[in-house]
């Protein structure tokens, strides 16, 4: 599996999204592209229980869809596996989710090509699950403590965790830090159990490239 390292050297002020070249996927393996970022001020340890959503959302066109079958209860299930293997636990029932200490966002997009640089995520334009009110009236969208500039071809999962510890007292709605942050991507091929492989390569190798996330100091 192949890690592609990002230089963030085109910062002046503001985020371009220029500066990214867009990989060749054709030069690369067989393997999806695998990039993961995080907030470096974050101490995942601090953190016990995460909510996770038994669905993934399907970014595409103008309305999100979500994707609820076996092959997406297998990517969850690869989540769920690597974040118990450090420690966490999950909280499954929704009526909890204001409980966990994180929240993971997983998303997927096919046969479309797009950068996405800084700024709000699936949640603020296609609403649904990952809008900012899914987990709670203390929110009101998002942000990146670092700049997230990326490519991909035709077949990508994003994975995300928000922080959900830093609720305001006085009831007025703050922005979700998303602290983690990792894209699979690649060419999707004519055979589902390939590409779902791959997928679950991806969440692996994304997980594997993480080790911060952890209990444990």
């Amino acid at each position: 599996m192949k890690k592609i390292l990002f230089i963030m050297a085109c910062m002046t002020g503001v985020f371009m999204a220029s500066c990214e070249k867009d990989p060749d996927m054709g030069e690369l393996d067989a393997d999806l592209v695998v990039y993961t970022d995080h907030d470096s001020n974050t101490d995942f340890s601090s953190f016990q229980t995460y909510f996770l959503p038994d669905s993934i959302l399907e970014a595409s066109g103008v309305h999100a869809s979500y994707w609820k079958d076996e092959n997406a209860k297998m990517i969850i299930s690869a989540v769920e596996s690597q974040m118990n293997r450090r420690g966490y636990e999950r909280i499954t029932d929704p009526e909890l989710k204001d409980q966990a200490n994180i929240g993971l966002q997983l998303s997927y997009v096919s046969q479309t090509n797009q950068v996405i640089t800084g700024g709000g995520y699936w949640g603020d334009p296609f609403g649904g699950w990952w809008s900012s009110g899914f987990w709670g009236p203390w929110w009101s969208g998002w942000y990146y403590s670092y700049p997230v500039t990326y490519s991909y071809d035709t077949n990508t999962l994003v994975m995300e965790i928000v922080d959900l510890t830093d609720k305001s007292e006085d009831g007025t709605q703050k922005k979700l830090p998303v602290v983690w942050y990792a894209s699979a991507s690649g060419f999707q091929y004519n055979n589902s159990k390939i590409n779902m492989q791959l997928l679950l390569n991806g969440v692996d190798q994304a997980f594997n490239q993480s080790t911060y996330i952890n209990t444990e100091k």
